[in-house]
């Protein structure tokens, strides 16, 4: 499937509303959310500094959360690279309107940028 969406065999329609309109806000909120949960659980600690610190007890829930949370966050750079990359090559086939070509590929960055932005607060 993503092999399809990144060689933009995938009709721009498609790609822009399901992949980037509805998929993309999914995995934002799961790695966001992880992201909250391991923040509240470390208290105040970064990742590194939690678990190179010999004071702190660390718990598998920290643990778990760390995983999930490093997971979302690679699988939210890889689909937003595959999104982008998708969605690019997927306008170039679009013989339509040149108009709906460039504001696809246009708000796809907009909605990708704010996806990362929002995710990773930068």
């Amino acid at each position: 499937m993503f092999k399809k969406l990144m060689d933009g065999e995938i009709d721009l329609a498609s790609t822009f509303w399901k992949f980037g309109v509805l998929g993309l806000p999914i995995i934002t909120f799961l790695s966001r959310f992880f992201g909250k949960m391991l923040i509240h659980k470390l208290k105040g600690y970064t990742i590194l500094s939690y678990y190179v610190s010999p004071n702190n007890p660390i718990e598998t829930s920290a643990v778990v959360l760390t995983i999930l949370y490093l997971a979302s966050a690679f699988s939210m750079i890889f689909y937003s690279f595959s999104l982008l990359l998708g969605t690019w090559r997927s306008s170039a086939e679009y013989n339509r309107s040149l108009w709906f070509r460039h504001l696809a590929r246009i708000f796809m960055v907009l909605m990708i940028f704010f996806a990362l932005k929002f995710t990773f607060k930068f």
